[in-house]
């Protein structure tokens, strides 16, 4: 049986893989959901402890997808007393992002790399993931961890905003961002849930790190929408500056989703992944 804590996007492709399991999921919106998937019971978060008291020896698997906080993981904050009443866990998932890496001046990163985030979606990130390691090595916990890129895929995809009108090509040269569509995303979950390795972390991403302008540009030529507004980075204000992905700059080492997990991806670039977007 199948825990997941937070039914948002990447947990509803996942679902898709896992239909010969019993799911139960949380979401917020848990009774707008309800149609999204007929495999999947979903709950409400506060009702978690209640599950996991319920199914405590037939949980075999327990995935973690929400959000952290400034207080870190919303799960251990809540129910970390409760995971002791899982007494067949055979695999944990944590998603983080690769923004826990900060700024490494365009230089390839890799699961040991330095953690150098500044910025407040990368320390909150940081500070889940440590909690999460802290309490799997205190309580001999089946702990994976997934560094995502951006992810992208059908109904998320730079393509609508380039199609809004209201979309502004910043330019950086030299800045690098990875990214990971989402089929590979939950292959790359799904094989590690078939092949336990407590306590791993794995980076997730394609094989070609690019420009935000390089993926703008091949969208453009490929479906002919025209971007009217392009902005130098620096042109931008301090404060626009400050908030935004293009303070740091890094590529994503994916070494290890392939040696460990035997990963081939479907997706190795953004030309395969638009490509699919465009033409469905």
């Amino acid at each position: 049986m199948i825990f997941i804590y937070g039914y948002g996007y990447t947990s509803q492709h996942l679902c898709r893989l896992l239909i010969s399991n019993k799911i139960i999921a949380t979401s917020r919106n848990f009774e707008e959901k309800k149609s999204i998937n007929d495999n999947v019971e979903l709950i409400a978060p506060s009702e978690s402890s209640l599950i996991i008291k319920e199914y405590g020896d037939k949980i075999t698997h327990l995935l973690i997808s929400v959000p952290p906080s400034e207080d870190g993981d919303l799960f251990l904050n809540n129910f970390n007393k409760d995971l002791q009443s899982l007494k067949n866990l055979k695999w944990i998932g944590y998603l983080s992002a690769t923004s826990v890496y900060g700024d490494h001046k365009g230089e390839f990163v890799n699961e040991n790399s330095e953690l150098l985030t500044k910025s407040t979606r990368g320390i909150n990130r940081k500070l889940a993931e440590d909690q999460w390691i802290d309490i799997s090595n205190k309580y001999n916990l089946p702990l994976h961890i997934f560094r995502i890129a951006g992810i992208y895929g059908p109904q998320r995809s730079i393509i609508d905003r380039m199609s809004s009108g209201n979309f502004i090509n910043v330019i950086k040269d030299n800045h690098f961002f990875s990214r990971i569509y989402i089929d590979d995303l939950v292959n790359i979950i799904h094989a590690s849930m078939n092949k336990p390795n407590p306590i791993s972390i794995y980076n997730v991403a394609d094989d070609l790190p690019s420009s935000l302008n390089d993926v703008v540009r091949y969208i453009s030529d490929q479906t002919g929408i025209i971007i009217d507004r392009e902005m130098q980075y620096s042109e931008l204000s301090k404060d626009e500056k400050r908030e935004s992905f293009f303070t740091e700059n890094k590529k994503i080492n994916n070494k290890t989703i392939k040696n460990e997990l035997g990963i081939i991806l479907e997706y190795p670039t953004y030309i395969e992944g638009y490509n699919k977007l465009i033409n469905c």
